[in-house]
């Protein structure tokens, strides 16, 4: 927790709160402007508003005009965004701490001087269509405020949040303007800043900016309160998904009730890590492939949810599973092993959500606006007393069966789960599930240390080697709460054999289903008891295993993440386990409208070569693969091959590796087995026809490998062309209002690259979208960025990159990256070849690249005319 002599509050005249938290270890500074306004305080008559005016925001003073707020951000290395919800708005800037001065005054510009034109309001609730649109094309998002609709007949949280088609292009310059000088007032604001920054200049450059704002009382209107009631309710629908979405959901008390946190703990218990119950009584039983338990509480009132996919014939077994969970919570079924589990996750939670400067000035806003930063303190404790006898008695008080609401989201043609509400009620409480099987919590394994020899340092980073020949690389971090450590290995499905695509997920995932010594329950249970956060995957080029832990925990945790490495032992019923989660996740790929056009194109342009396949594999490789296919794959790849360990923490670098090199003593080094570049068919296309609210488009032109010189100047390329200020942001999003989301950005590999350019629009604006985006990379290649373009997209990439470093989990990420794929010293010249890009160099790489004759595109198309 933050300590209270680490944070400065100090109170404006005119009301406006400022908390200022310093911290040096990087120089890094997060400026948070939070307003206590949002979906609650909207009538009816203006839903949405809210979040127009959180657009607005951005859209010009009377000193800056459209995109300069982006731009000059941009030009101190930072970046900005804003988020709205029930009950506050939030904007936030990261930058360098060489740009909080000015950082903080294009955030108070904004704050106090919107000047919400007109002209620039009607197009950007276009915008915000597209954004709507987009929302409805996710299933997820779908049925969670279906749910919350389903539980609410009167609070305002019944209503579909970011507004609907007619409502917001009915929404007035008069509309927003009155909202935002009603509730955008210093007593409703909290100003918070964390980071490498001094307090006391801090203030005073708070007092300059803000202190003459005028004081004003903010009225409070949030509607009708809910009444109460309790009636088992069930919406059950279709729509073109590929899985079933199922939520179940409470209406809890407020955050200021003593019940709150002992409702975050049931939430916990049933989902938090992989030792808990749904994810061992649903995903572990092969009835869903994700899902989870939440408690949210937005001021004054709160919403308890259970949410799973899953495949449509198992939405009623998953349900009733996890209905059975949280009705043995109800009976009291909860262990002080359990909550102890609890505990430590709940700790290492808040250590991680304060690791960052970012992280912290949320932190300490959120808590302000609620009363007092102090309070998190108060709340952390309240949660880490819960027994069990008190779970069981807010369970049955606030989640009773009769007061739930369930919503069932299925794809067309899949049978409906029951008849009605009193079917599934009956159905629910009759189903009873094999009973958990108590998981036996063995004495941590002794951390064994062996020599390590030392083979130099680089760029910060320590090189050592274990005996048998395996780097150990170790980056100090002073004072960094978390620690990081991760075994990378290069391979993936670069170099799966065609008939075993998917070998690399399944064989990772499976891994931390057991191994000789520990079963799946007691990694999981040891993990979080750890307070580790433990995961392996694989990419095209990579695999791995990774964990963050309390670098107090760090030892035991290393011996954990050697054994899951070295030591799985990939059982038929793990990788059966595993398998039909990755058949699940495949079939949602073509519900993604960012990744499935991009993968459309991809295997348009690349057709069968690795770099344009799904790490997930194809339908008929997963269903062949078998655990003796796993095992072998995992000695032949893992056990010998090109692998690098990597920790990054506060401690003892020679203590570290000689406790890796103890740990991971079973490895053997082997060079990498590599494929030949792919051929790109220039050209090619693929699209499918969806049920969808947006057409989403994906241009894929080639680009710089990773060894290429020029990926940087791709990479600046991206800068100008993408993101807030950027070209195709400006002229495709502010200027003509065709979509919400636009990107382009290059995406190096090893032995090729791409340049990725994506719109999602309106199916009607699909032939405007897509001549935008053509006309704008024509105009990349028709003559050279402007200086101050270059200059801009520089000190971005530049700005970036040292807020990256505040990132433990990045930093090791980019530590292997540069082992394995090129060398430590990258990373000590990034600046450098950075700073040494030109105008010429940018311009090269447009043409070079960017060709018209060489073109691949995939898309997702959607139905014109549909309405959110």
């Amino acid at each position: 927790m933050l300590a209270p002599g680490r944070v400065r509050r100090h109170r404006l005249a005119n009301g406006l709160t400022v908390l200022v938290a310093p911290d040096d270890r990087v120089p890094v500074v997060a400026i948070v402007t939070w307003v206590s306004a949002g979906y609650f305080d909207e009538p009816d008559a203006v839903v949405g508003v809210s979040h127009v005016l959180e657009h607005m925001y951005f859209k010009g003073t009377p000193t800056r005009g459209v995109g300069d707020i982006a731009r000059e951000t941009k030009g101190q290395g930072g970046y900005l965004n804003a988020g709205t919800i029930y009950d506050h708005t939030s904007y936030y800037t990261v930058l360098p701490a060489s740009g909080f001065a000015a950082g903080l005054e294009i955030q108070a510009d904004a704050y106090a001087n919107s000047l919400i034109d007109a002209d620039e309001l009607a197009r950007e609730i276009e915008v915000i269509v597209e954004e709507a649109k987009r929302k409805a094309d996710s299933p997820h998002a779908v049925a969670s405020e279906s749910l919350f609709e389903l539980l609410h007949d009167r609070h305002r949280m019944r209503r579909w949040r970011i507004g609907r088609e007619p409502g917001l292009r009915a929404l007035t310059r008069g509309d927003v303007h009155g909202f935002y000088r009603t509730y955008y007032r210093p007593a409703n604001t909290v100003l918070a800043i964390a980071g490498d920054v001094d307090a006391d200049e801090a203030i005073r450059l708070a007092e300059r900016h803000y202190g003459g704002l005028d004081a004003a009382s903010v009225p409070r209107d949030r509607g009708p309160m809910e009444p109460p009631r309790r009636d088992f309710r069930l919406r059950e629908w279709s729509g073109d998904i590929t899985q079933a979405e199922v939520a179940i959901g409470w209406r809890t008390p407020p955050l200021a009730s003593p019940d709150a946190p002992r409702l975050d703990v049931v939430a916990s218990v049933l989902s938090a890590g992989r030792s808990s119950r749904l994810f061992r009584a649903v995903r572990d039983r092969q009835l869903a492939s994700s899902i989870s338990a939440y408690q949210y509480v937005p001021v004054d009132l709160g919403v308890f949810v259970m949410h799973a996919t899953t495949r449509p014939e198992r939405a009623l077994d998953c349900a009733a599973a996890a209905w059975h969970q949280l009705a043995r919570i109800r009976a009291g079924d909860v262990t002080e092993g359990e909550l102890e589990r609890v505990r430590r996750v709940h700790e290492a939670q808040w250590l991680r959500r304060l690791d960052t400067a970012e992280g912290r000035a949320n932190h300490l806003a959120s808590w302000e606006a609620l009363g007092g930063w102090e309070l998190a303190a108060s709340y952390f404790d309240a949660v880490q007393r819960v027994d069990a006898a008190a779970l069981a008695d807010v369970a049955s008080r606030h989640l009773a069966p009769d007061a739930a609401a369930v919503v069932v989201y299925r794809p067309h043609g899949a049978p409906a789960v029951c008849s009605g509400p009193e079917a599934l009620r009956e159905a629910l409480d009759a189903a009873d599930p094999a009973p958990l099987v108590a998981s036996v919590s063995g004495p941590a394994a002794p951390v064994v240390t062996a020599a390590a020899s030392v083979d130099g340092e680089t760029a910060g980073v320590r090189v050592y080697r274990t005996a048998a020949g395996v780097p150990i690389l170790v980056k100090r971090t002073p004072r960094a709460p978390i620690a990081y450590a991760g075994v990378f290995v290069r391979a993936g499905a670069e170099t799966e054999p065609a008939p075993w695509q998917g070998a690399s997920t399944l064989m990772t995932r499976a891994s931390l289903k057991g191994t000789a010594s520990r079963s799946a329950a007691r990694i999981a249970e040891e993990s979080e008891r750890l307070g580790a956060s433990l995961g392996a995957g694989a990419g095209a080029e990579m695999l791995h295993w990774t964990l963050s832990v309390p670098v107090t925990q760090l030892d035991g945790a290393l011996a954990l993440l050697a054994d899951v490495v070295q030591g799985a032992t990939l059982s038929d019923d793990a990788v059966e386990n595993e398998r039909v989660v990755a058949l699940a996740q495949l079939a949602q790929l073509r519900d993604d409208m960012y990744r499935y056009p991009l993968h459309l194109a991809a295997r348009a342009a690349w057709g069968d070569h690795p770099y344009a396949r799904s790490a997930l594999g194809t339908e008929p490789t997963l269903g062949a693969l078998t655990s003796d296919a796993l095992r072998q794959w995992h000695r032949d790849t893992v056990l010998t091959g090109d692998q690098v360990v990597v920790i990054v923490g506060d401690a003892e670098p020679d203590l570290l590796a000689a406790q890796a090199a103890g740990a991971f003593a079973a490895l053997r080094p082997a060079p990498h087995g590599g494929v030949n570049a792919p051929e790109w068919t220039a050209g090619a296309s693929a699209s499918e026809h969806r049920d969808k609210a947006q057409t989403a488009l994906a241009l894929l032109y080639p680009g710089p490998a990773r060894d290429d010189a020029r990926r940087f100047a791709a990479g600046l390329l991206g800068g100008v062309a993408s993101g807030l200020g950027g070209r195709f942001f400006e002229a495709l999003r502010d200027r003509q209002s065709l979509a919400y989301t636009v990107i382009a950005s290059p995406i190096v590999r090893p032995l090729a690259g791409l340049f990725a350019v994506y719109i999602a629009t309106s199916p009607e604006k699909e032939e405007a979208a897509r001549a935008g985006l053509l006309a704008q990379i024509d105009a990349l290649r028709d003559a050279p960025v402007t200086h101050e373009e270059l200059h801009r997209a520089r000190t971005y990439a530049l700005g970036t990159w040292a807020i990256r470093q505040e990132s433990g989990g990045a930093v090791m990420s980019d530590i292997a990256d540069a082992w394995l794929f090129g060398t430590l010293r990258e990373l000590a010249d990034v600046e450098e070849r950075l700073r040494a890009v030109s105008v010429a160099d940018l311009h090269g790489v447009a043409v070079d690249f960017l060709d018209p004759s060489r073109r691949v595109e995939g898309a997702v198309l959607g139905v014109a005319g549909r309405r959110v």
